[in-house]
């Protein structure tokens, strides 16, 4: 499994896979109260992981657009944070605002 800098697997799935098996760990009647806190910990360190992995592909499979012609277009990723979503003057102004292919 490969694990990135700060010893997170890299991918979504490797942290899914490691948070299900820290789960049916958990799930053991042997472990102590304190083991079982321990792997808790991990898990919501992987929680995390997940859920910034899949709100950057939202992020981005929200930028593939269509055009009024059918073709399709990829935008660029603009930081705009969770709650504030930039809008262009032409969308402001209701002009050439593609469809969302979602």
């Amino acid at each position: 499994m490969a694990k990135g800098k700060s010893g997170t697997p890299e991918s979504f799935e490797e942290s899914l896979r490691e948070l299900e098996s820290l789960v049916e760990q958990m799930e053991s009647p042997e472990l102590p109260l304190e083991t079982i806190v321990e792997k808790y910990e991990q898990g919501m360190k992987l929680v995390t992981v997940c859920t910034e992995k899949l709100k950057a592909a939202e992020k981005r499979i929200s930028l593939l657009t269509r055009k009024k012609g059918g073709s399709i277009e990829e935008g660029e990723l603009e930081d705009a944070g969770e709650d504030s979503p930039k809008v262009s003057a032409s969308k402001k102004a209701g002009r050439g605002a593609p469809d969302l292919l979602i």
